[in-house]
């Protein structure tokens, strides 16, 4: 059931004179401000390294609390996934994903099973639109590789890009900027309810957008 809430990704290397960028967003459950995700992205030449850091805690159905950590560790090179580090915990339940790239195989293992995929593999990586433009999708907490549709429409009057993935069983909602720049995104979560992140600018002369 919270699956759909942290489809996502990646890690930082100290590399001199590397091009890095932190995107971070506040997370909403309708609205109620439940947690933060956080990326730090490092590019350098052809490799980029993400780190995906969550913190949430809430109640489903207003009763049952909730703490989510998830940490996500991912390189990639030119647009393709090399390797993967992933570990979660909600409440006291711990699960971890590793991925690399074996006899030119991508090989994701979860409680020690092997599940190898073919062809350049990618993740939820929306900070990068262009590489959603995928038939499938790894999911970087579960393992799954996901089959989506994107569909994309942009609004005339302010340049905004709206994006919609959709998954099997539910759909996500994302916003970029009129130059690709990742705004929000929202889903309906089954019984925990509307998922919405805001984005939170820390440069001088940027400003918030939402939903």
């Amino acid at each position: 059931m919270y699956r759909l809430l942290f489809l996502v990704l990646l890690i930082p290397v100290g590399i001199c004179r590397a091009d890095s960028e932190i995107i971070k967003f506040n997370v909403f459950l309708d609205d109620r401000e439940v947690g933060q995700h956080n990326f730090t992205l490092i590019e350098d030449g052809s490799g980029l390294h993400v780190t995906s850091v969550v913190s949430m805690d809430f109640k489903v159905l207003l009763v049952k609390k909730i703490k989510y950590r998830h940490l996500a560790k991912e390189i990639w090179s030119d647009g393709c996934l090399q390797s993967v580090e992933s570990s979660t915990q909600r409440n006291n339940k711990h699960s971890t994903i590793s991925a690399k790239i074996t006899a030119g195989n991508f090989v994701v293992t979860k409680a020690g099973v092997d599940v190898s995929l073919n062809g350049c593999i990618k993740s939820f990586a929306y900070w990068r639109p262009e590489w959603l433009e995928n038939e499938f999708l790894l999911n970087v907490e579960t393992g799954q590789y996901t089959p989506i549709t994107l569909g994309s429409q942009q609004d005339s009057s302010t340049g905004i890009m709206h994006k919609t993935l959709g998954l099997p069983k539910s759909e996500i909602r994302l916003q970029y900027s009129g130059s690709g720049v990742w705004q929000s995104l929202e889903s309906d979560v089954k019984v925990v309810g509307k998922l919405r992140y805001k984005r939170v600018y820390e440069v001088e002369g940027e400003s918030n957008a939402s939903l």
